[in-house]
């Protein structure tokens, strides 16, 4: 079993989850090693959270986000009215 260091213990806390296969390595290492158990309850209480600021940006989605840029969301929005505009972007970079 490899060993793992603070740096690992932290993205762990940060990003690892119970579920994913990805993690099982460094979760067997924590299960099997308690001064890694008591660093990642450190490093946990210590590091904030991923997901704190998540909330308040899933919030501010909610609102017009054409006001946010300064746009006037009452104003008619353009149509292009050229053949251009009903490829896909990627039509137009092939230039098919």
């Amino acid at each position: 079993m490899p060993d793992f260091d603070r740096i690992d213990l932290m993205n762990y806390a940060m990003y690892g989850n119970d579920f994913d296969p990805q993690w099982d390595e460094i979760r067997a290492f924590i299960k099997s090693n308690a001064s890694a158990q008591k660093e990642l309850e450190e490093i946990k209480r210590t590091v904030p959270s991923p997901h704190v600021g998540k909330r308040r940006m899933q919030n501010a989605q909610t609102s017009d986000p054409r006001e946010m840029s300064g746009e006037n969301p009452n104003a008619d929005q353009r149509k292009p009215s050229s053949g251009d505009a009903s490829k896909s972007w990627w039509q137009k970079i092939l230039g098919d």
